[in-house]
Order: structure tokens, then C-alpha cells, then sequence
């Protein structure tokens, strides 16, 4: 489950999930919906990020998504991910298409992804 939070100038993302792979699933949902998806051939991309911590890591997923959006037009649909000792690794698909720039970067602002009664809940801050 995800919903955003409005904001100036600023857009909130909170997520909710039952393993940090499933925050990190529910993050490109809601990246999808920003940026738009794509119509041309499907595309896989292999990933492999780290970062120090959880929240940290969910920032440089979503930076990740962002950067092969408006480098390579690749708009993501899905991944198959893996999350161990703060890093990410595992297959980003999705399509080739147009890049909507709503989304300018991934702030490290109320930044959070940690396990909370049995269920992981995170929140990430999008300049938009």
C-alpha cells in the first residue's frame, strides 16, 4: 500500500509492506505512477546499490529509478529485488518511453524505512 502527501513544492511518499523488497516494490509503483510508463519494447536492467542504512537505501532505489528514467527513458513497471546488508540487487524491467519530469529529485528530508509492528513502513520526500 502506498499514498502520497501533499506538499509545497515537495510531494511525500509513504509505503507500507511486508519485507524491506516489498517497500522497495511499492516505491516503484508510485515512481511509475509519477513518471508515467512506457510503450516501446520491454527492457530489463540489472541493479546493484548500497547504502549505509535501510532509509538510505530506499533514497538511492528511488535515485536509481530516476536516473535510468531521464537518462535512458526507461520507465520501470516491475523489479525482481533482493535486500542484504544494505544493498540492493536483482533485474529492473519496464518500457521505453517519454519521461514526465514532475518528479526533480529524492530528498534525504523525514527520510524513513524501518520494521514497525510487524510490518515495514517508509517515507520518502520527492522535489517535484
Amino acid at each position: 500500500m502506498y499514498r502520497f502527501v501533499d506538499h509545497t513544492a515537495e510531494l511525500e511518499l509513504e509505503l507500507e509492506a511486508d519485507s524491506p523488497e516489498g517497500a522497495l516494490g511499492e516505491a516503484l509503483r508510485a515512481f511509475a505512477e509519477l513518471v508515467g510508463t512506457g510503450e516501446g519494447d520491454p527492457v530489463e536492467r540489472k541493479v546493484d546499490i548500497r547504502a549505509p542504512d535501510l532509509p538510505t537505501l530506499l533514497a538511492a532505489w528511488l535515485d536509481e529509478l530516476l536516473f535510468v528514467a531521464e537518462t535512458e527513458g526507461l520507465l520501470p513497471d516491475a523489479a525482481e529485488v533482493s535486500v542484504v546488508d544494505g544493498r540492493v540487487t536483482g533485474t529492473l524491467s519496464g518500457r521505453r518511453g517519454d519521461f514526465r519530469p514532475l518528479v526533480k529529485a529524492v530528498t534525504l528530508h523525514r527520510l524513513r524505512l524501518r520494521r514497525e509492528n510487524g510490518v515495514w513502513r517508509g517515507r520518502v520526500v520527492f522535489d517535484v
